[in-house]
């Protein structure tokens, strides 16, 4: 009971602060209020318009306040960033409340990765709830780092900031009923939590089944057509604009007024440049705005639809007896917010931290752990025959199964730049199995050297592409010694790394040093002419054998629309798959 606030609102107490003369974007009947002042008592709601006295009176000068935005659905390992160092990005763009699914460090560290993350994003000023990750390990497909299985999320329901299960990815494993993940979905369903689904491209009678089984939620549509197909048959479909797969502007024409109630937004995966530097939730909002759609339905897009859906009670509207988070901005047609509110308080003005903060520093185990490794390792042996080559599409998650007729030398098949095929290698880094995955990949537009990275969605092994074997082994035995990471070389150089000793996914550093990094690989991958859009994050998602057509894992090439292993070796020229 929010005694204080009864009170306040009585006029019993006086409130904190008056925050005046705004335009009150009021979410939950559809209107703009002229003229309001909102009280706000101890981070909440008393009053709006009740004539209620306060401590301090801010003037608001005629700006619309609206609700805090929210993150639908957010793999924060992605911004490479641990939570606090990414809510200090985040915040001055307007968003006060993400939903985290920590599946990326669970698949390297399991219970305890979970934790890490429970903990270190405790007692900042950033709402971060989590989802429990559903696919942990993430397929059969490659080696596991780690598994959560049912019995082991039993606990995780008595947390306050864990909301339901995460995005179910192993979307034939429900439609076969498989006896542990439906265990999963059974607990969270019994205790009427919401699930998250992950489903591209699923339609018909085999999205109806998947839905049946209790799940809610999408944000793999890549069209309208998908998104309001997934609508009508009763799911939330959140708008995802991530580093890599950036699907909102192709999404829009499908929100209309009836429906914009079942639509949310989300980032997914977004390094943290172009979360500084382009936005966040507020990047999002803009195209919106800009592409038509009502300018409140839009703020519901960003903010209470997903508190709706994910049952976060007091947040997404400005009404008494909700949390006091607010974005300021002056106006709809160029929409840039000015102020951020958080629990009554205003924590950010002009795209700048008010105050700074930091979050508890908690150890965390090292995770790379490769066996040995020597350039012979990475050789591939020409067998006289075609090969699978992974096309990689611009702006897309979505790959092309490829089969094409290679240059070999020495008994042994190399890369074709004048195709831009390279070598890509998938080396398993939890257990040290020794196990590499190997084929070929094309459209990164790499000229030389290669790059490498420890983050390859799910599991995360050691992931690489290059010209040469040289460069190739110099990037892998690199990326051991810095403890997971970044990292381009060419030949026996190395010209630029970023440690990720984080489970090998996050920086231990402020996120400036991070951001600088990152800015310096852009630069660097200008300058050497690659074609593909954030060649890293792309890079990643060629381990993720969950999205069509083509993935590689360490345990070899996954055709993702027959859901199993090939073979490198094709025996014949055959038409492309998309």
């Amino acid at each position: 009971m929010k005694k204080d606030i009864i009170d306040a609102a009585i006029g019993k107490v006086q409130c904190d602060v008056n925050y005046s003369n705004c335009i009150l974007v009021d979410v939950l009947s559809g209107r703009l209020l002229k003229d309001s002042v909102v009280s706000i008592k101890n981070g909440y709601v008393a009053g709006i318009n009740d004539g209620l006295s306060a401590k301090e009176t801010i003037d608001l000068r005629g700006m619309y306040l609206a609700p805090g935005l929210v993150d639908g659905h957010v793999h924060i390992e992605s911004s490479l960033l641990t939570p606090a160092e990414y809510a200090k990005v985040v915040i001055p763009h307007g968003t006060t409340t993400v939903i985290a699914d920590p599946h990326e460090i669970a698949n390297v560290m399991g219970y305890d990765g979970m934790r890490y993350m429970l903990n270190v994003s405790e007692n900042i000023p950033l709402d971060v709830y989590f989802m429990v990750p559903s696919c942990v390990p993430a397929t059969d497909f490659d080696t596991a780092g780690a598994a959560l299985y049912a019995s082991d999320m039993h606990q995780f329901l008595q947390e306050p900031r864990v909301l339901g299960l995460g995005e179910v990815m192993n979307y034939p494993g429900v439609l076969a009923q498989d006896p542990q993940l439906m265990d999963k979905i059974a607990l969270f369903k019994s205790n009427g939590r919401p699930i998250d689904g992950h489903s591209p491209g699923l339609s018909g009678a085999r999205l109806s089944a998947y839905i049946a089984a209790g799940i809610g939620s999408d944000h793999e549509c890549t069209s309208a057509e998908e998104a309001l197909e997934k609508v009508g048959k009763g799911m939330y479909i959140m708008l995802r604009e991530g580093s890599t797969a950036k699907d909102l502007r192709n999404l829009l024409s499908a929100v209309r007024r009836e429906n914009a109630g079942r639509f949310m937004l989300c980032s997914d995966d977004r390094h943290c440049n172009d979360l500084r530097d382009e936005g966040h939730i507020d990047f999002s909002l803009r195209l919106m705005l800009e592409a038509g759609v009502d300018p409140i339905d839009a703020i519901r897009i960003a903010s209470s639809n997903a508190a709706r859906w994910f049952g976060i009670p007091s947040q997404g509207a400005i009404a008494p007896g909700y949390k006091a988070d607010f974005i300021v901005f002056p106006s709809f047609e160029s929409f840039e917010i000015k102020a951020v509110v958080k629990n009554g308080k205003i924590v950010a003005k002009d795209g700048s931290l008010i105050e700074d903060f930091s979050g508890a520093p908690i150890a965390i185990r090292d995770s790379v752990n490769i066996k040995w490794l020597t350039a012979e390792d990475f050789i591939i042996p020409d067998k006289g025959s075609p090969v699978r080559v992974i096309k990689v599409q611009q702006n897309s998650l979505i790959t092309i199964h490829g089969i094409e007729e290679l240059p070999f030398e020495n008994g042994a098949l190399v890369s074709d730049l004048e195709r831009d095929i390279l070598k890509i290698f998938v080396i398993e880094r939890h257990t040290g199995s020794g196990n590499i995955g190997k084929g070929f990949i094309q459209g990164l537009g790499l000229k030389r050297g290669a790059i490498g990275s420890t983050i390859s969605h799910d599991s995360h092994h050691m992931i690489i592409a290059g010209v040469d074997d040289l460069s190739i082994f110099k990037a892998a035995r690199h990326l051991n010694k810095i403890k997971g990471g970044l990292v381009y070389a060419v030949g026996d150089q190395i010209l630029l790394d970023l440690p990720l000793p984080v489970a090998g996914l996050m920086s231990d550093k402020p996120a400036d040093f991070v951001i600088k990094k990152l800015s310096d690989f852009d630069r660097l991958f200008q300058k050497e002419g690659l074609t593909a859009t954030s060649p890293l994050m792309t890079l990643s998602f060629m381990a993720l054998p969950v999205i069509p057509s083509l993935k590689i894992t360490d345990k070899g090439l996954v055709d993702v629309e027959k859901f199993k292993k090939v073979s490198l070796y094709a025996d014949k020229i055959v038409k492309e798959k998309h």
